[in-house]
Protein backbone atom coordinates (compact mmCIF):
# COMPACT_ATOMS: atom_id res chain seq x y z
CA UNK A 1 0.00 0.00 0.00
CA UNK A 2 1.59 3.44 -0.66
CA UNK A 3 0.87 6.58 0.68
CA UNK A 4 2.92 9.95 0.02
CA UNK A 5 5.44 8.60 -2.11
CA UNK A 6 6.30 5.86 0.72
CA UNK A 7 6.45 2.55 0.01
CA UNK A 8 4.31 0.78 3.06
CA UNK A 9 4.22 -2.88 3.61
CA UNK A 10 2.36 -5.05 5.99
CA UNK A 11 3.49 -7.73 7.51
CA UNK A 12 2.19 -9.88 10.49
CA UNK A 13 4.09 -11.37 13.07
CA UNK A 14 3.78 -15.03 13.10
CA UNK A 15 4.69 -15.40 16.57
CA UNK A 16 1.99 -13.52 18.18
CA UNK A 17 -1.84 -13.54 16.83
CA UNK A 18 -2.45 -10.46 19.32
CA UNK A 19 0.01 -8.04 17.54
CA UNK A 20 0.80 -5.98 13.82
CA UNK A 21 4.31 -4.60 13.27
CA UNK A 22 3.73 -1.91 9.95
CA UNK A 23 6.75 -1.85 8.19
CA UNK A 24 7.47 1.85 6.48
CA UNK A 25 10.63 2.46 5.07
CA UNK A 26 12.27 -0.26 7.78
CA UNK A 27 10.51 1.22 10.73
CA UNK A 28 8.72 -1.57 12.74
CA UNK A 29 5.88 0.03 14.86
CA UNK A 30 4.47 -2.06 17.56
CA UNK A 31 1.07 -1.57 19.31
CA UNK A 32 1.42 -0.22 22.71
CA UNK A 33 -1.91 -1.63 23.75
CA UNK A 34 -1.71 -5.23 23.18
CA UNK A 35 -6.22 -5.12 23.15
CA UNK A 36 -6.04 -2.31 20.52
CA UNK A 37 -3.87 -4.10 17.59
CA UNK A 38 -3.11 -0.81 15.85
CA UNK A 39 -2.59 1.74 17.64
CA UNK A 40 -4.81 4.95 16.73
CA UNK A 41 -1.66 7.42 16.21
CA UNK A 42 -0.27 5.18 14.29
CA UNK A 43 -3.30 4.04 12.10
CA UNK A 44 -3.85 7.71 11.55
CA UNK A 45 -1.00 8.17 9.34
CA UNK A 46 -2.03 5.46 6.85
CA UNK A 47 -4.47 6.85 4.17
CA UNK A 48 -7.12 5.49 2.15
CA UNK A 49 -5.70 4.26 -0.93
CA UNK A 50 -6.78 5.89 -4.14
CA UNK A 51 -9.68 7.96 -2.65
CA UNK A 52 -9.37 11.99 -2.90
CA UNK A 53 -11.49 14.00 -0.37
CA UNK A 54 -14.17 14.83 -2.98
CA UNK A 55 -14.94 11.74 -4.08
CA UNK A 56 -14.99 10.57 -0.14
CA UNK A 57 -17.56 13.59 0.47
CA UNK A 58 -19.24 12.81 -2.71
CA UNK A 59 -20.18 8.97 -1.67
CA UNK A 60 -20.95 10.65 1.68
CA UNK A 61 -23.50 12.83 0.43
CA UNK A 62 -25.19 10.33 -1.67
CA UNK A 63 -25.25 8.05 1.50
CA UNK A 64 -26.58 11.06 3.50
CA UNK A 65 -29.50 11.48 0.17
CA UNK A 66 -30.23 7.48 1.03
CA UNK A 67 -30.64 8.18 4.43
CA UNK A 68 -33.20 10.91 4.02
CA UNK A 69 -35.29 8.48 1.81
CA UNK A 70 -34.78 5.76 3.34
CA UNK A 71 -36.16 7.95 6.74
CA UNK A 72 -39.45 9.39 4.37
CA UNK A 73 -40.09 5.65 3.34
CA UNK A 74 -40.13 4.46 6.59
CA UNK A 75 -42.22 7.40 8.00
CA UNK A 76 -44.81 7.89 5.90
CA UNK A 77 -47.24 5.35 6.91
CA UNK A 78 -47.80 7.24 10.52
CA UNK A 79 -49.12 10.18 8.20
CA UNK A 80 -51.34 7.83 6.11
CA UNK A 81 -52.52 5.67 8.81
CA UNK A 82 -56.15 6.94 8.80
CA UNK A 83 -56.81 6.75 5.14
CA UNK A 84 -55.03 3.55 5.03
CA UNK A 85 -56.71 2.36 7.97
CA UNK A 86 -60.20 3.11 6.68
CA UNK A 87 -59.26 1.94 2.71
CA UNK A 88 -58.45 -1.33 4.36
CA UNK A 89 -60.09 -1.96 7.07
CA UNK A 90 -57.56 -1.94 9.79
CA UNK A 91 -57.91 -1.90 13.71
CA UNK A 92 -55.13 -0.02 15.95
CA UNK A 93 -53.49 -2.63 16.72
CA UNK A 94 -52.49 -3.91 13.12
CA UNK A 95 -51.45 -0.05 12.47
CA UNK A 96 -49.45 -0.76 15.45
CA UNK A 97 -47.76 -3.54 13.61
CA UNK A 98 -47.64 -1.57 10.56
CA UNK A 99 -45.75 1.30 11.69
CA UNK A 100 -43.70 -0.54 14.54
CA UNK A 101 -43.17 -3.96 15.59
CA UNK A 102 -43.33 -5.43 12.23
CA UNK A 103 -40.97 -3.05 10.86
CA UNK A 104 -38.63 -2.74 13.88
CA UNK A 105 -37.99 -7.01 14.18
CA UNK A 106 -37.20 -7.28 10.32
CA UNK A 107 -35.23 -3.76 10.32
CA UNK A 108 -33.46 -5.48 13.62
CA UNK A 109 -33.36 -9.14 12.66
CA UNK A 110 -32.14 -8.27 9.05
CA UNK A 111 -29.24 -5.60 10.10
CA UNK A 112 -27.48 -8.03 12.45
CA UNK A 113 -27.87 -11.18 9.46
CA UNK A 114 -26.96 -8.29 6.55
CA UNK A 115 -24.24 -6.86 8.42
CA UNK A 116 -22.45 -10.12 6.95
CA UNK A 117 -22.58 -9.07 3.26
CA UNK A 118 -21.43 -5.54 4.01
CA UNK A 119 -18.49 -6.72 6.00
CA UNK A 120 -17.98 -10.09 3.45
CA UNK A 121 -19.54 -8.90 -0.06
CA UNK A 122 -19.28 -6.02 -2.97
CA UNK A 123 -20.55 -2.90 -0.68
CA UNK A 124 -21.37 -1.02 -4.48
CA UNK A 125 -23.56 -4.32 -5.01
CA UNK A 126 -24.62 -4.68 -1.35
CA UNK A 127 -26.30 -1.06 -1.12
CA UNK A 128 -28.12 -0.96 -4.36
CA UNK A 129 -29.67 -3.98 -4.04
CA UNK A 130 -31.05 -2.88 -0.76
CA UNK A 131 -32.14 0.99 -2.05
CA UNK A 132 -34.18 -0.92 -4.86
CA UNK A 133 -35.84 -3.65 -2.63
CA UNK A 134 -36.55 -1.19 0.15
CA UNK A 135 -38.38 1.22 -2.97
CA UNK A 136 -40.20 -1.04 -5.00
CA UNK A 137 -41.95 -2.15 -1.56
CA UNK A 138 -42.54 1.16 -1.10
CA UNK A 139 -44.04 1.58 -4.72
CA UNK A 140 -45.76 -1.93 -4.47
CA UNK A 141 -47.38 -1.04 -0.77
CA UNK A 142 -49.51 1.21 -2.79
CA UNK A 143 -51.44 -1.67 -4.41
CA UNK A 144 -52.36 -3.20 -1.21
CA UNK A 145 -55.40 -4.95 -0.55
CA UNK A 146 -55.62 -6.24 2.74
CA UNK A 147 -53.34 -6.11 5.83
CA UNK A 148 -51.24 -9.12 5.16
CA UNK A 149 -50.06 -7.62 1.45
CA UNK A 150 -48.93 -4.20 3.06
CA UNK A 151 -47.47 -6.10 6.20
CA UNK A 152 -45.63 -8.67 3.96
CA UNK A 153 -44.44 -5.12 1.53
CA UNK A 154 -43.82 -3.18 4.90
CA UNK A 155 -40.82 -6.11 6.00
CA UNK A 156 -39.68 -5.43 2.61
CA UNK A 157 -38.93 -2.25 3.37
CA UNK A 158 -37.26 -2.92 6.64
CA UNK A 159 -35.19 -5.24 4.93
CA UNK A 160 -33.78 -3.49 2.06
CA UNK A 161 -33.81 -0.31 4.99
CA UNK A 162 -31.11 -2.18 7.52
CA UNK A 163 -28.69 -2.49 4.84
CA UNK A 164 -27.82 1.33 4.81
CA UNK A 165 -26.49 1.88 8.50
CA UNK A 166 -24.03 -0.99 8.60
CA UNK A 167 -22.83 -0.55 4.78
CA UNK A 168 -22.62 3.82 6.06
CA UNK A 169 -20.67 3.22 8.96
CA UNK A 170 -18.19 0.41 6.77
CA UNK A 171 -17.68 3.12 4.17
CA UNK A 172 -16.77 6.06 6.09
CA UNK A 173 -14.39 4.58 8.17
CA UNK A 174 -12.38 3.31 4.88
CA UNK A 175 -13.10 6.50 3.06
CA UNK A 176 -11.61 8.79 5.60
CA UNK A 177 -8.38 8.59 7.80
CA UNK A 178 -9.28 7.83 11.30
CA UNK A 179 -8.74 11.54 12.54
CA UNK A 180 -10.68 12.88 10.03
CA UNK A 181 -13.79 10.63 10.90
CA UNK A 182 -15.53 12.52 13.00
CA UNK A 183 -17.61 15.02 10.71
CA UNK A 184 -18.40 12.91 8.24
CA UNK A 185 -19.89 10.61 10.85
CA UNK A 186 -21.60 13.33 12.55
CA UNK A 187 -22.78 14.74 9.15
CA UNK A 188 -24.34 10.81 8.21
CA UNK A 189 -25.98 10.38 11.72
CA UNK A 190 -27.33 14.02 11.88
CA UNK A 191 -29.73 12.91 9.02
CA UNK A 192 -31.49 10.47 11.51
CA UNK A 193 -32.29 13.30 14.26
CA UNK A 194 -33.58 15.84 11.62
CA UNK A 195 -35.40 13.37 9.79
CA UNK A 196 -37.19 11.91 13.14
CA UNK A 197 -39.49 14.45 12.31
CA UNK A 198 -38.56 16.29 8.94
CA UNK A 199 -39.72 13.30 7.43
CA UNK A 200 -43.42 14.56 8.23
CA UNK A 201 -42.72 18.29 6.35
CA UNK A 202 -41.67 15.93 3.75
CA UNK A 203 -44.35 13.74 3.72
CA UNK A 204 -46.35 16.36 3.61
CA UNK A 205 -45.08 17.99 0.75
CA UNK A 206 -45.53 14.58 -1.13
CA UNK A 207 -48.96 13.87 0.43
CA UNK A 208 -49.91 17.52 -1.29
CA UNK A 209 -48.59 16.45 -4.72
CA UNK A 210 -50.41 13.39 -4.39
CA UNK A 211 -53.55 14.97 -4.29
CA UNK A 212 -53.08 17.01 -7.36
CA UNK A 213 -52.45 14.41 -9.26
CA UNK A 214 -54.38 11.52 -7.59
CA UNK A 215 -57.52 12.04 -9.92
CA UNK A 216 -55.68 12.03 -12.98
CA UNK A 217 -54.08 8.51 -12.16
CA UNK A 218 -56.96 6.97 -11.08
CA UNK A 219 -55.68 5.83 -7.39
CA UNK A 220 -56.55 7.32 -4.03
CA UNK A 221 -54.01 10.07 -2.33
CA UNK A 222 -52.37 7.41 -0.08
CA UNK A 223 -51.76 5.16 -2.53
CA UNK A 224 -50.17 7.88 -5.19
CA UNK A 225 -48.30 9.16 -1.84
CA UNK A 226 -46.74 5.78 -1.45
CA UNK A 227 -45.26 5.42 -5.40
CA UNK A 228 -44.16 9.39 -5.22
CA UNK A 229 -41.74 8.53 -2.28
CA UNK A 230 -40.80 5.75 -3.76
CA UNK A 231 -39.67 6.15 -6.98
CA UNK A 232 -36.17 8.44 -5.64
CA UNK A 233 -34.80 5.60 -3.73
CA UNK A 234 -34.76 3.79 -7.68
CA UNK A 235 -32.95 6.85 -9.33
CA UNK A 236 -30.34 7.04 -6.07
CA UNK A 237 -29.76 3.34 -6.29
CA UNK A 238 -28.89 4.02 -10.06
CA UNK A 239 -26.86 6.72 -9.03
CA UNK A 240 -24.59 4.90 -6.01
CA UNK A 241 -23.95 2.04 -8.39
CA UNK A 242 -22.22 4.01 -10.86
CA UNK A 243 -20.77 6.53 -9.13
CA UNK A 244 -19.96 6.23 -5.51
CA UNK A 245 -16.60 5.86 -5.01
CA UNK A 246 -16.57 2.64 -3.09
CA UNK A 247 -12.69 2.02 -1.15
CA UNK A 248 -10.92 -1.30 -0.66
CA UNK A 249 -11.08 -2.35 2.96
CA UNK A 250 -9.47 -0.84 5.91
CA UNK A 251 -6.71 -2.62 7.65
CA UNK A 252 -8.53 -4.33 9.98
CA UNK A 253 -8.83 -7.16 7.68
CA UNK A 254 -5.23 -7.94 8.30
CA UNK A 255 -5.82 -8.20 11.83
CA UNK A 256 -5.98 -12.17 13.31
CA UNK A 257 -9.00 -13.51 13.07
CA UNK A 258 -9.46 -13.43 16.83
CA UNK A 259 -9.17 -10.05 17.40
CA UNK A 260 -12.09 -9.33 15.67
CA UNK A 261 -14.32 -11.93 15.88
CA UNK A 262 -17.49 -11.78 17.20
CA UNK A 263 -16.26 -13.84 20.48
CA UNK A 264 -13.95 -11.18 20.85
CA UNK A 265 -16.73 -8.90 20.83
CA UNK A 266 -18.71 -11.03 23.29
CA UNK A 267 -16.15 -11.51 25.62
CA UNK A 268 -15.52 -7.29 25.92
CA UNK A 269 -19.32 -6.55 26.17
CA UNK A 270 -19.18 -9.35 29.56
CA UNK A 271 -16.56 -7.70 31.14
CA UNK A 272 -18.02 -4.38 30.55
CA UNK A 273 -21.54 -5.27 31.20
CA UNK A 274 -22.24 -2.62 33.48
CA UNK A 275 -21.41 0.17 31.94
CA UNK A 276 -22.11 -1.49 28.09
CA UNK A 277 -25.49 -2.46 29.33
CA UNK A 278 -26.97 0.61 30.59
CA UNK A 279 -24.93 2.45 27.55
CA UNK A 280 -26.58 0.77 24.73
CA UNK A 281 -30.11 0.97 26.12
CA UNK A 282 -30.38 4.38 27.33
CA UNK A 283 -31.28 5.92 23.60
CA UNK A 284 -33.75 2.18 23.47
CA UNK A 285 -35.36 3.12 26.85
CA UNK A 286 -35.92 6.78 25.39
CA UNK A 287 -37.33 5.48 21.80
CA UNK A 288 -40.16 3.71 23.78
CA UNK A 289 -42.06 6.68 24.17
CA UNK A 290 -40.54 9.37 22.36
CA UNK A 291 -41.06 7.63 18.84
CA UNK A 292 -44.69 6.21 19.96
CA UNK A 293 -45.49 9.94 20.45
CA UNK A 294 -43.37 10.92 17.18
CA UNK A 295 -45.28 8.17 15.38
CA UNK A 296 -48.89 8.42 16.89
CA UNK A 297 -49.30 11.95 17.50
CA UNK A 298 -50.46 13.06 13.77
CA UNK A 299 -53.02 10.60 14.70
CA UNK A 300 -53.81 12.49 17.92
CA UNK A 301 -53.94 15.63 15.63
CA UNK A 302 -55.80 14.50 12.91
CA UNK A 303 -58.89 12.67 15.51
CA UNK A 304 -58.84 15.45 18.30
CA UNK A 305 -58.06 18.75 16.11
CA UNK A 306 -59.67 18.00 13.18
CA UNK A 307 -56.70 18.61 11.19
CA UNK A 308 -56.10 16.56 8.11
CA UNK A 309 -52.89 14.39 7.39
CA UNK A 310 -50.61 17.04 5.35
CA UNK A 311 -51.68 20.03 7.99
CA UNK A 312 -50.42 17.29 11.01
CA UNK A 313 -47.23 16.61 9.13
CA UNK A 314 -46.51 20.45 8.13
CA UNK A 315 -47.09 21.13 12.19
CA UNK A 316 -45.13 18.90 13.45
CA UNK A 317 -42.66 19.26 10.97
CA UNK A 318 -42.70 23.19 12.13
CA UNK A 319 -42.26 22.65 15.79
CA UNK A 320 -40.10 19.25 15.96
CA UNK A 321 -37.33 19.96 13.50
CA UNK A 322 -35.96 23.33 15.21
CA UNK A 323 -36.10 21.86 18.79
CA UNK A 324 -34.31 18.76 17.52
CA UNK A 325 -31.81 20.52 15.47
CA UNK A 326 -31.17 23.06 18.71
CA UNK A 327 -30.59 20.62 20.83
CA UNK A 328 -28.91 18.22 18.55
CA UNK A 329 -25.86 21.77 18.76
CA UNK A 330 -26.30 22.33 22.31
CA UNK A 331 -26.32 18.94 23.76
CA UNK A 332 -22.48 18.66 22.13
CA UNK A 333 -21.74 22.15 23.12
CA UNK A 334 -23.13 21.16 26.72
CA UNK A 335 -21.26 17.77 26.70
CA UNK A 336 -17.92 19.61 25.67
CA UNK A 337 -18.06 21.96 28.12
CA UNK A 338 -18.79 19.10 30.67
CA UNK A 339 -15.73 16.88 29.47
CA UNK A 340 -13.42 20.32 30.03
CA UNK A 341 -14.12 20.09 33.71
CA UNK A 342 -14.97 16.29 34.24
CA UNK A 343 -12.30 14.49 31.75
CA UNK A 344 -13.36 11.06 32.79
CA UNK A 345 -17.11 11.43 32.82
CA UNK A 346 -18.14 14.81 31.95
CA UNK A 347 -19.47 13.26 28.43
CA UNK A 348 -21.95 10.98 30.23
CA UNK A 349 -23.19 13.32 33.00
CA UNK A 350 -24.67 15.38 29.80
CA UNK A 351 -27.51 12.89 30.02
CA UNK A 352 -28.68 13.24 33.73
CA UNK A 353 -30.61 16.65 32.66
CA UNK A 354 -32.35 14.97 30.09
CA UNK A 355 -33.31 11.88 31.94
CA UNK A 356 -34.61 13.72 34.32
CA UNK A 357 -37.11 16.39 31.62
CA UNK A 358 -37.63 14.25 28.63
CA UNK A 359 -40.23 12.13 29.32
CA UNK A 360 -42.32 14.95 31.86
CA UNK A 361 -42.37 16.86 29.26
CA UNK A 362 -44.12 14.86 26.70
CA UNK A 363 -46.29 13.96 29.29
CA UNK A 364 -47.38 17.66 30.24
CA UNK A 365 -48.19 18.78 27.34
CA UNK A 366 -50.05 15.37 26.05
CA UNK A 367 -52.20 15.96 29.82
CA UNK A 368 -53.55 19.02 28.03
CA UNK A 369 -56.47 19.25 25.43
CA UNK A 370 -55.40 22.51 24.10
CA UNK A 371 -53.14 22.14 20.71
CA UNK A 372 -50.78 24.68 22.18
CA UNK A 373 -49.26 23.17 25.61
CA UNK A 374 -49.42 19.57 23.62
CA UNK A 375 -46.98 21.18 20.80
CA UNK A 376 -45.18 23.18 23.52
CA UNK A 377 -44.51 19.86 25.46
CA UNK A 378 -43.47 18.03 22.43
CA UNK A 379 -40.99 20.45 21.29
CA UNK A 380 -39.15 20.76 24.84
CA UNK A 381 -39.57 16.81 25.06
CA UNK A 382 -37.58 16.68 21.32
CA UNK A 383 -35.22 19.19 22.72
CA UNK A 384 -34.50 17.17 25.44
CA UNK A 385 -34.19 14.23 23.82
CA UNK A 386 -32.14 15.12 20.85
CA UNK A 387 -29.10 14.57 23.68
CA UNK A 388 -29.56 10.48 23.43
CA UNK A 389 -29.45 10.45 19.64
CA UNK A 390 -26.12 12.78 19.65
CA UNK A 391 -24.53 11.50 22.61
CA UNK A 392 -24.84 8.45 22.50
CA UNK A 393 -22.24 7.89 19.44
CA UNK A 394 -19.95 10.31 21.08
CA UNK A 395 -19.72 8.47 24.47
CA UNK A 396 -19.29 5.30 22.17
CA UNK A 397 -16.72 6.45 20.26
CA UNK A 398 -14.81 7.91 23.75
CA UNK A 399 -15.71 4.60 26.23
CA UNK A 400 -14.95 1.52 23.63
CA UNK A 401 -12.20 0.24 21.66
CA UNK A 402 -11.90 1.09 17.87
CA UNK A 403 -11.59 -2.22 16.50
CA UNK A 404 -15.54 -2.87 18.12
CA UNK A 405 -17.46 0.86 17.60
CA UNK A 406 -18.66 -0.16 14.29
CA UNK A 407 -20.73 -3.20 15.76
CA UNK A 408 -21.13 -1.51 18.95
CA UNK A 409 -23.26 0.78 16.93
CA UNK A 410 -24.91 -1.60 15.49
CA UNK A 411 -26.06 -3.33 18.37
CA UNK A 412 -27.10 0.39 19.45
CA UNK A 413 -29.40 0.59 16.68
CA UNK A 414 -30.55 -2.94 16.94
CA UNK A 415 -32.35 -2.17 20.62
CA UNK A 416 -33.51 1.25 19.69
CA UNK A 417 -35.42 -0.55 16.98
CA UNK A 418 -36.61 -2.61 19.56
CA UNK A 419 -37.49 -1.03 21.86
CA UNK A 420 -38.37 2.32 20.10
CA UNK A 421 -40.20 0.88 16.81
CA UNK A 422 -40.98 -2.68 18.13
CA UNK A 423 -42.10 -2.07 21.83
CA UNK A 424 -43.44 1.54 22.14
CA UNK A 425 -46.43 2.48 19.51
CA UNK A 426 -47.81 -1.27 20.30
CA UNK A 427 -47.87 -0.14 23.66
CA UNK A 428 -49.09 2.79 23.61
CA UNK A 429 -52.38 1.45 22.05
CA UNK A 430 -52.50 -1.83 24.47
CA UNK A 431 -52.00 0.57 27.70
CA UNK A 432 -54.56 2.92 26.31
CA UNK A 433 -57.47 0.61 25.32
CA UNK A 434 -56.66 -1.29 29.06
CA UNK A 435 -57.26 2.45 30.29
CA UNK A 436 -59.46 3.82 28.08
CA UNK A 437 -61.20 1.75 25.57
CA UNK A 438 -61.02 0.41 22.24
CA UNK A 439 -59.63 2.90 19.76
CA UNK A 440 -60.08 5.87 22.27
CA UNK A 441 -56.67 5.85 24.48
CA UNK A 442 -54.27 6.50 21.94
CA UNK A 443 -53.18 9.97 23.79
CA UNK A 444 -53.63 7.71 27.33
CA UNK A 445 -51.48 5.32 26.35
CA UNK A 446 -48.35 8.08 25.37
CA UNK A 447 -48.38 9.81 28.77
CA UNK A 448 -48.84 6.69 31.09
CA UNK A 449 -45.83 5.08 28.58
CA UNK A 450 -43.78 7.91 29.45
CA UNK A 451 -44.15 7.98 32.97
CA UNK A 452 -43.51 4.61 33.56
CA UNK A 453 -40.04 4.65 31.10
CA UNK A 454 -39.18 7.88 33.46
CA UNK A 455 -37.99 6.35 36.40
CA UNK A 456 -35.90 3.73 34.03
CA UNK A 457 -34.30 5.88 32.23
CA UNK A 458 -33.06 7.96 35.26
CA UNK A 459 -31.88 4.67 37.23
CA UNK A 460 -30.05 3.28 33.73
CA UNK A 461 -28.39 6.89 33.47
CA UNK A 462 -27.25 6.62 36.67
CA UNK A 463 -25.97 3.40 36.79
CA UNK A 464 -24.12 4.06 32.94
CA UNK A 465 -22.19 6.70 34.73
CA UNK A 466 -21.37 5.13 38.02
CA UNK A 467 -19.81 2.12 36.23
CA UNK A 468 -18.14 4.25 32.90
CA UNK A 469 -14.25 4.44 34.69
CA UNK A 470 -12.02 5.81 32.43
CA UNK A 471 -12.34 6.83 27.86
CA UNK A 472 -11.18 4.07 26.42
CA UNK A 473 -10.25 1.57 29.17
CA UNK A 474 -10.20 -1.31 27.51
Amino acid sequence: MAGDGSSWQLRLTPESRNQINIICLGRAVVPRNPINTINEQDAAILPPAGVSNRQAWYTVWLLAALYVVSWLDRGILALLAQPLAASLGLDDRQLALLLGLGFALVYAIGGVALGHFVDTRNRRTVVTIGVIIWSLATILSAFSTNFEMIFLLRCGVALGEAVLMPAAISLIADLFKPAQRGLPVAFFTSIGSFMTIGAYALGAAAIGLAEAVSSDIGLTTWRTTLIIVGLPGLLLALIFAFTAKIPTRSISEALPAAEVSMAALIQYLKKRMRFMGPLLSLTGINCIYSLAIIIWLPTVLIREHGMNASEAGYLLGLVGVPAALAGNFFWQWRGLRLYHRDPEKGILRTFVLPSLFAAPCYAAGLLSDSIVLQLSGFAVGMFMGSAFNVMTPIAIQSYTPTRMRARIVSLNFLIISVLGYGLGPLAAVEIGTWVAGEGQGIRTGLITLSLISWPLLVITTLAMVRNAGKPNEL
